[in-house]
């Protein structure tokens, strides 16, 4: 399992530097909740602008997803996801009778 850099640095006092990773991966979550990610200076700007950008998560989510490779479990957790889920082989649950 390949662990994905951190997306800030934190020192002592609180305050936190994204790293260019964290800023590649936020940046366009943060934006659409009009949040500049360089106006985040500390772990409690962070923590209020994720409870602020929450409401645009399954956007993001949906945006990031066009990125994903075209692979079978993709296209699975895509469906999952955005609710394009086909009925292929679903059944009406058989009582018995």
């Amino acid at each position: 399992m390949t662990l994905s850099p951190p997306y800030f640095l934190q020192d002592l006092d609180g305050n936190i530097r994204f790293t260019p990773f964290g800023v590649q991966e936020l940046r366009q979550y943060f934006a659409k909740a009009g949040i500049n990610i360089t106006d985040i200076k500390t772990y409690d700007d962070y923590l209020a602008a994720r409870d602020r950008a929450s409401p645009y998560f399954m956007a993001w989510l949906k945006d990031r997803a066009k990125q994903w490779p075209e692979h079978s479990e993709y296209q699975l957790l895509k469906n999952t996801l955005f609710g394009d889920i086909t009925k292929r082989g679903s059944q009406e649950p058989q009582d018995g009778s």
